[in-house]
């Protein structure tokens, strides 16, 4: 069975690297003790790429740290936290929801950035240039359009769109039902193209999360070459 890390309105899949069974299950179960508590203080990503410098006050927890995905926490509400994609792909819009990637999709933010607009079953606000980790970068607030209906067998009826695919980690990620996203896209140079996403899977914690989240974004400092 497929590895999901879901809440009831979002569908983050990590798939296994045989075949087997697919669909959103419910919320994973943590560990008893759960992700380990980060450190007040400035930090440096061990395993995704590019490196990535950040700072964080208390109460964030780090549950991934993968070279193609990192994602940060808020350890009272996991439902709300920071997730940095490395060279994601367009997620296929197929109707059957397969995680795959769209054909046709460049990977460059530009055509990330095109490509989420132009999606019918999201409301995308207009793109904002600002600066991330020196860098320039788009920014957009995403969520589900109220008219949209299309679903997956997983999302448990909920309205569902197909956002982001990586094969190297085989994750696809997709929105769905009260879900809000702030998203970043950038090009770090020599090292392809960064997604920050300020994602509250539930959709009421979203103004919170900008709060809190701001500042990390703001702290981070991407490795170039």
């Amino acid at each position: 069975m497929n590895r999901g890390l879901a809440t009831a309105a979002v569908a983050l899949v990590l798939l296994p690297l045989v075949a087997g069974c697919s669909g959103l299950q419910g919320k994973a179960s943590p560990s008893p003790s759960g992700p380990a508590p980060v450190p007040a203080g400035t930090h440096t990503t061990m395993s995704f790429q590019p490196a990535t410098t950040y700072t964080v006050g208390t109460g964030w927890v780090n549950p991934i740290d993968s070279p193609d995905y990192f994602n940060l926490a808020l350890a009272t509400d996991s439902n709300n936290g920071i997730h940095l994609f490395h060279n994601p792909q367009a997620l296929s819009q197929d109707a059957a929801c397969p995680a795959a990637p769209q054909a046709g999709v460049g990977a460059t933010a530009a055509d990330l950035v095109a490509w989420i607009r132009s999606l019918p079953g999201l409301n995308v606000s207009l793109p904002i240039m600002v600066t991330v980790g020196g860098l320039p970068a788009t920014q957009m607030d995403v969520s589900i359009h109220s008219t949209w209906t299309r679903t997956c067998s997983f999302a448990n009826g909920l309205p569902t769109v197909p956002l982001f695919f990586r094969s190297s980690v085989n994750l696809g990620w997709w929105v769905a039902g009260d879900e809000k996203l702030r998203l970043y896209l950038l090009d770090v140079p020599g090292q392809g193209t960064v997604v920050v996403d300020l994602d509250s899977f539930a959709g009421d914690g979203f103004g919170d999360l900008l709060t809190s989240g701001a500042p990390v974004v703001k702290s981070l400092s991407f490795a170039v070459k």
